[in-house]
């Protein structure tokens, strides 16, 4: 579906990490700016300095930044120091501000859009008590605290954009009463494979009648890996042969490799590393099962992928997940528990059929939830927005 705008708006995405970072977020800013700007709007994104990375789209501007000692690639901006850049700012004509963090480019943004007098908007991307071990130090104190601030924050904006129901349910229960809208992060639509899955394992140099897992995501504690490494090393009674990928990167990559030894797995995980958003499809494709054991999400937007791609999937049962996976019918969601993930694992490993029902199932269902559609959505919370603001 294409449609056109009925007016052009100027929208100012303020973020904490965004490309070159490999993660869920990015890729969200990524596709709602694609097709905002196919519309014939302007982004303009607002993000931290990468060193050494070089600028490859129009409309990025780089706030002074600090690498985080504690959290891999990511780099903490410093808007309130960047003065040259705040001028330019001013000078954008911005009509809609949406900052994707309540920290450090939340307050700037919010104000910006008090100073420039246009609406703030704001999405809850993040359940912060999941990361609060990046402070090692006050970690149950900074759990508290990132929540409580965030809701706060939450209630400062014009609107949030909550990225599942289970999110804005949180919301609401958490005492946040400005107005709360669920749009997604959609999935653009697949390409039609190239070649047959045999030929694309070869290709990838994996056997071909061996049952692939895959996970793809950040590799980090919050991720709950170990729990995965643990269900393969007993899903190989049931499928000997069987091997998991693990596509991306991030600080628990050595301890993971580790404990893959201890459970002698060293040949039966693969650690892919990093692969650009835009190749990840041809992994999908190649595998048999997705796995995907996190709890930290408020939107698995691989969870998605995977489905969009035929791909069946097996997930821990989250606000992240339950958006979209009716268990049993199309997909399999588990309890947060080795027993209950490794017990659902191994059913699916023995029963050919639910997997393929899954799959087919799951990839109508990501069909309902595309990248252009979540675009349109957003979109038209922002023209609500700028009408209501133009009226005042």
């Amino acid at each position: 579906m294409h449609f056109a705008p009925r007016t052009l708006l100027t929208i100012g995405f303020f973020t904490c990490n965004a490309f070159p970072l490999l993660n869920g977020l990015a890729v969200s800013l990524q596709q709602f700016t694609h097709h905002m700007r196919r519309l014939g709007h302007r982004v303009c994104i607002f993000a931290p300095r990468y060193p050494g990375y070089r600028e490859s789209e129009i409309d990025v501007y780089r706030f002074p930044s600090l690498r985080v000692p504690t959290h891999h690639r990511y780099a903490v901006p410093f808007p309130a120091v960047a003065v040259e850049l705040h001028r330019a700012i001013l000078r954008l004509g911005l009509q809609i501000l949406h900052t994707h963090h309540p920290f450090l480019v939340g307050p700037y943004s919010y104000r910006l859009a008090r100073k420039l007098r246009v609406p703030l908007v704001f999405t809850y991307h993040t359940l912060y008590e999941h990361y609060a071990h990046y402070l090692p130090l006050i970690s149950p104190l900074a759990a508290k605290i990132g929540e409580a601030r965030s809701y706060a924050f939450a209630n400062r904006a014009d609107l949030v954009i909550a990225p599942t129901s289970g999110v804005r349910a949180r919301l609401l229960a958490s005492g946040v009463t400005a107005p709360v809208e669920v749009i997604p992060t959609g999935v653009e639509v697949p390409d039609t494979p190239e070649e047959p899955r045999p030929m694309g394992r070869r290709r990838l140099g994996l056997p071909e009648k061996s049952p692939i897992l895959l996970y793809v995501g950040r590799l980090a504690r919050e991720k709950n890996l170990g729990m995965l490494l643990e269900a393969l090393h007993a899903a190989v009674n049931v499928a000997p042969d069987v091997i998991l990928l693990l596509v991306g990167e991030g600080d628990e990559e050595r301890s993971l490799r580790r404990l893959a030894d201890r459970l002698n797995l060293a040949g039966r995980v693969r650690f892919v590393g990093p692969v650009p958003h835009e190749a990840v499809g041809r992994w999908y494709r190649t595998a048999d099962l997705f796995v995907f054991p996190s709890v930290s999400e408020t939107q698995g937007l691989v969870v998605l992928e995977a489905m969009a791609h035929g791909l069946p999937v097996l997930a821990v049962r989250s606000i992240g997940t339950s958006d979209f996976i009716d268990d049993g019918i199309n997909g399999a969601l588990a309890e947060n528990t080795h027993d209950d993930f490794i017990r659902r694992l191994l059913q699916l490993l023995r029963d050919d059929a639910s997997r393929s029902r899954y799959a087919e199932q799951g990839k109508a269902r990501a069909m309902q939830i595309t990248a252009e559609a979540s675009a349109m959505s957003l979109l038209g919370a922002y023209e609500r927005l700028a009408a209501q603001n133009a009226s005042m």
